[in-house]
């Protein structure tokens, strides 16, 4: 079996390779191919890709999952082409209607195979489309608090909703379940920091906060959600702490912020008791988890109240030396108790224990002198004398902070991470007696060397560091999986998946080159890949038969339909290209990167406003460009909206109407906001444009066709 795990993981890395090439490829803007050249290019390859699903499903009827990968792959690739059109024809960097459109032939996917990575796909796409739609990247829209209120509520309901169509099986699909639940408490969560009527958010927040606190301790039991609600309403209480904290500052506020931070542990502590007793009868391992978890957040809640408590008193009653006030109490108030008493309860052990380390470290960092040595000694003698998971990971994470934050003064940035990767990677290999540790050393040696990656400390270096990580990480995705050991393998595969994402935005290296290169290592995964499998004598098959081979039938119109939606993209916009006025307009660029097309420059035109004409936000607007001196087209002062024109308007002889919309006051987009450049020129285009020339169609619509310094 571990030989079939090995096959597969090799056809998926190589299939992710070849789509982070093809993305890479056409991001780069490569000014050597030409659109034509580029539009056969992008559609071949998502036909390649649904005919190899095709082929594969029965050619290699023993591994169906490689067809169903590149079945999505195929539409993934629909996505990049619908990207190139954009980047070809300079329509919006990002645009909602993109993610819409790529949307439609997801969901029917979705719903035709029942294949989980379609939900995803079609779940992520979904949220795509409304942030763009709601924050778009090319044009600043203003909103209103009320509006976002009323934004993040949709937002969360909406997601409430695919909840529970997934808990209740209505929708089977356990990611679809856990997406929705952390965005939807993520929504929850922001809205209720929109400063809007009053303290009704926060009372709002609190009540559903504490209703699903219930719910998934009692009527519908599940561990991961309780916690993670639990999460939130700690982080809902910390953030409302230090508003108020910032608000009234005052020996009254501290002392009282000093005992809730008391009755908090105190609380947590009975509670721990009761839960024990109360479920005694139940699965121990149960009581383990939610015990370990409210400890962590009880602890984290009261210790951070009590630590700012506790330093701003101090700072009110001794001003001078404070810091070193605060560091001995730290030492000996705090971390000596967890030393020396050894029957004190788990959760004020752990309460004290972090309230030491945030004020020893805050002290520490504070004080320029010898004692953030002691302070780290302190937490080695700790580590070693009391040997708690939750005590070690707090300590490995205080001394990586308070080490890092003293080195950086002293020594390179780059050496400081390339030694913490060291250290780290020891700790990964030496601690095997404990998982948990293990883990979390793997974590922070790939966070550092991760980080490394986008040093540009020196060439070579830079060089030899990625393609160091590339290797690592890819070396123990392959051994984790074989060795058995779930969560290193997850971890592993994250931080190469994360890799392959951060090098799109790394401009030490060309996307150009970058791509190429890509496109090399997937060819190497998939031959090795199929050699192994050539080699294995194992069924790979799981019974079931690849969905291109089960439902070709139902597949094909989806297919059709993608390209039929190419094709008319394709067609309508060389259709303004031929037939389309030319008008020239004055504008003001700045240079972004697009999420999937590239670089571009963001442009604003002087018709963008339309003076003293004040507009809704979201009406169709059709506007009249009128010749101006220097052959260039101006705002004439009339515009359509709704049909109904602003006043009587009189056509002239080279009027030319333009459909845009509105974005509230005077402001108006025309969907020519964007300009796509060969990678690395945006700043010489942006010094140097300073006119477009557009082209608009007999029905208003425009494609940018270039820019101009004259």
């Amino acid at each position: 079996m571990n030989n079939v795990n090995v096959v597969r993981l090799g056809y998926l890395l190589g299939i992710s390779l070849l789509l982070s090439a093809l993305l890479y490829f056409f991001a780069s803007n490569w000014p050597a191919l030409e659109r034509w050249g580029k539009i056969g290019i992008s559609i071949s390859v998502m036909v390649l890709f649904y005919l190899a699903s095709y082929l594969v499903a029965l050619l290699l009827k023993r591994q169906p999952f490689i067809s169903n990968w590149l079945l999505l792959a195929g539409c993934l690739s629909f996505g990049v082409s619908i990207a190139l059109l954009g980047q070809i024809y300079n329509s919006h960097a990002d645009s909602y209607m993109l993610f819409v459109v790529w949307f439609l032939p997801s969901i029917l996917f979705a719903f035709l195979t029942r294949y989980q990575p379609f939900y995803v796909l079609s779940y992520v796409l979904a949220h795509l489309a409304l942030w763009f739609f709601l924050d778009p990247s090319v044009v600043q829209v203003v909103r209103t608090d009320e509006w976002w209120y009323m934004v993040f509520w949709i937002i969360a309901l909406l997601n409430l909703m695919m909840f529970w169509l997934t808990s209740t099986n209505r929708l089977q699909s356990s990611a679809i379940r856990y997406l929705s639940f952390s965005v939807f408490s993520v929504a929850l969560f922001a809205s209720s920091f929109v400063d809007v009527y009053g303290p009704f958010p926060e009372l709002l927040y609190m009540l559903v906060g504490a209703l699903l606190f219930f719910a998934f301790l009692k009527w519908m039991p599940s561990r991961g959600l309780l916690i993670a609600t639990s999460a939130f309403l700690a982080l809902f209480l910390l953030a409302n702490f230090f508003w108020y904290m910032a608000e009234y500052f005052s020996e009254g506020f501290l002392v009282l912020s000093l005992l809730a931070a008391a009755a908090l542990v105190w609380g947590a502590v009975e509670a721990a008791k009761w839960l024990k007793k109360a479920s005694s009868h139940q699965d121990k391992l149960w009581i383990r988890i939610i015990q370990e978890a409210f400890m962590v957040l009880v602890t984290t809640v009261a210790s951070l109240i009590a630590s700012a408590s506790i330093t701003g008193l101090l700072f009110l009653m001794i001003e001078d030396d404070v810091g070193y006030a605060v560091f001995f109490l730290a030492i000996l108030g705090f971390l000596m108790p967890v030393v020396f008493y050894m029957e004190m309860n788990p959760t004020i052990r752990y309460t004290l224990l972090m309230m030491g380390y945030l004020l020893g470290a805050s002290s520490a960092l504070y004080l320029d002198n010898w004692l953030w040595m002691l302070f780290l000694l302190m937490v080695v003698v700790i580590w070693i004398i009391r040997p708690s998971i939750p005590g070690r990971l707090l300590s490995q994470l205080t001394f990586l902070v308070v080490l890092y934050i003293k080195l950086i003064d002293r020594i390179e940035n780059e050496w400081i991470l390339l030694l913490f990767f060291l250290f780290q990677m020891a700790m990964y290999f030496f601690l095997r007696h404990s998982p948990v540790l293990r883990n979390s050393s793997l974590c922070y040696a790939m966070l550092f060397l991760l980080i490394l990656t986008e040093s540009t400390f020196n060439t070579s270096f830079t060089v030899v560091v990625n393609l160091g990580f590339f290797a690592l990480s890819t070396f123990l995705v392959y051994w984790t999986l074989h060795r058995g050991s779930r969560w290193e393998f997850g971890i592993s595969l994250g931080f190469w998946f994360a890799f392959i994402v951060m090098k799109y935005y790394d401009f030490f290296w060309s996307l150009l080159h970058k791509s190429f290169s890509l496109l090399l290592l997937s060819v190497v995964f998939f031959a090795v890949s199929y050699w192994l499998d050539r080699r294995s004598k194992f069924d790979g098959s799981t019974g079931s038969s690849a969905i291109f081979a089960a439902k070709q039938l139902v597949l094909l119109p989806v297919i059709v339909l993608q390209l039929a939606i190419l094709g008319y993209q394709v067609w309508s916009s060389e259709t303004i290209l031929a037939e389309g006025t030319l008008v020239k307009l004055e504008l003001q660029p700045v240079d972004p990167r697009s999420l999937l097309q590239g670089d571009y420059v963001r442009l604003s035109y002087t018709i963008s406003n339309l003076g003293e004409h004040d507009v809704a936000h979201g009406e169709k607007i059709r506007v009249v460009l009128r010749k101006q001196q220097d052959d260039l087209y101006g705002f004439s002062g009339y515009y359509e909206l709704n049909g109904v024109w602003n006043k009587e308007y009189q056509a002239m002889p080279e009027d030319v109407v333009i459909n845009g919309t509105t974005l509230g006051r005077e402001r108006v987009e025309y969907g020519i906001e964007s300009y796509f450049v060969p990678e690395g020129t945006g700043l010489e285009v942006e010094r140097n444009a300073r006119f477009a020339f557009v082209k608009v169609g007999k029905k208003g619509d425009a494609i940018l066709e270039s820019l101009s310094e004259h």
